[in-house]
């Protein structure tokens, strides 16, 4: 195992993760709990700082040394100051120091990156874009992320600290507001928020009266995966919510995909647990708005990884900085 070590760092919308990862891509341990930005940033900032103790002493008890630590943030970032600028499931910290103050508190170099493109450094390091030079990263979590890899690296565009923001491409200008204040993006359609909007609506409007769906609503406990399991049960509102982000994936990916010449497109994140109930319009949606890509040459893959992607990228991330060569 070695004495070198890294913490990885997954800080969304929702919940705050942490890992400790060696130079092989092993987890060694992980930690996670509620991100809490409602407290404000001053107190989100002081989580984090807890939690990275945490896994410092853990390292110690292993008889290794945390020597970088690779922060994950969803929204646009400054890469060189470690500046979070904007996030819209993190309000708090708009043109926050987050980086800069938690290497100040822990006395141990920080990087910071947008989520969606730690989870694909994970993804390219051990999971499922590992010796694919050209793919396009989808998470489906509170929002949605994005990141490219171009010829087996990571697409940064110009530096303006947002690149393959996929969640704002709009595929409904009319369509439901984001939190980024425009209408109509991908987000709006295929994101956690997105399903338990669309059956807010519904029920607000009549539609949804009776059963289990209904009774999550009206209890207040509507969540993402309660929608996928009365999906599973062949609940038609929620089956159609399903259906809905299938056909807004499916649209996203056959643009990304006539404008990039390329074809494989990896999702992760928690709400890809519900693929069997999107997968299917999504090829749908693909086929019908493709023009140019083969359909069937398309490859659309799940993450390999799961939650671990972005905790790995982020310990990929932090090693990758400090120009240390891994095991693989």
């Amino acid at each position: 195992m070695g004495n070198h070590m890294v913490i990885g760092v997954d800080l969304g919308g929702t919940h705050l993760r942490t890992a400790l990862v060696d130079l092989s891509g092993n987890l060694l341990e992980r930690r996670k709990t509620t991100t809490d930005i409602a407290l404000g940033v001053t107190q989100t900032a002081q989580k984090l700082v807890d939690e990275c103790r945490a896994q410092m002493e853990t390292a110690r008890e292993l008889g290794g040394t945390v020597t970088g630590i690779g922060l994950g943030v969803a929204g646009k970032v400054d890469r060189k100051r470690g500046w979070v600028i904007f996030s819209p499931h993190l309000p708090a910290m708009r043109d926050y120091p987050l980086g800069p103050e938690v290497e100040a508190r822990l006395r141990v170099p920080v990087w910071v990156e947008n989520d969606a493109n730690v989870f694909g450094i994970g993804e390219s390091w051990v999971g499922a874009g590992r010796g694919i030079p050209n793919w396009v990263g989808l998470t489906l979590g509170t929002g949605v992320g994005g990141c490219l890899f171009l010829e087996g690296r990571l697409w940064n565009g110009d530096e303006l600290g947002f690149a393959a923001e996929i969640g704002h491409l709009i595929v409904h200008p009319e369509g439901p507001p984001c939190a980024c204040g425009l209408r109509g993006c991908l987000e709006t359609h295929a994101s956690a928020s997105a399903l338990m909007e669309f059956v807010r609506n519904a029920a607000i409007r009549g539609e949804l009266t009776s059963g289990p769906l209904y009774e999550l609503w009206k209890d207040g406990k509507l969540k993402a995966g309660g929608i996928y399991q009365c999906s599973r049960a062949g609940e038609p509102l929620a089956q159609k919510a399903f259906a809905r982000m299938g056909w807004a994936l499916g649209l996203a990916l056959a643009n990304l995909f006539t404008v990039l010449g390329i074809r494989t497109a990896i999702i992760g994140g928690g709400v890809s647990a519900g693929w069997d109930q999107f997968i299917g319009p999504l090829h749908s949606s693909l086929a019908e708005h493709s023009s140019m890509l083969v359909v069937a040459d398309a490859r659309i893959q799940p993450s390999a990884l799961g939650d671990d992607a972005a905790l790995l990228g982020a310990g990929r991330l932090a090693l990758q900085r400090q120009g240390v060569e891994t095991a693989r």
